[in-house]
């Protein structure tokens, strides 16, 4: 999303990023523009989607369509897999 007078930001080089992040029993959601992760008890963890090659969600995690929105702009890869990345979906 770009802002008046602000040219689009460019996504991270795809070697400069860090590999992979796993997901198990959260909610994925955008607060304020940045990924966030919402554990059951209402921990908040902030990732950065961006600097990421790849998310993988194991069973228990959701993803909002904003969440998914922002990791597409960002050019992050959003994989669902299997219970410890066992089978990928």
């Amino acid at each position: 999303m770009a802002m008046p007078g602000l040219p689009p930001p460019k996504p991270i080089p795809l070697k400069d990023r860090s590999t992979l992040v796993f997901v198990e029993r959260a909610q994925l959601d955008v607060l304020d523009g940045a990924f966030v992760a919402i554990n059951a008890d209402g921990t908040r963890t902030h990732i950065p989607v961006g600097g990421l090659a790849g998310l993988m969600l194991e069973p228990g995690a959701r993803i909002s369509h904003a969440a998914v929105a922002l990791a597409a702009r960002c050019g992050t890869l959003i994989t669902w897999v299997g219970e410890a990345g066992v089978r990928l979906y």
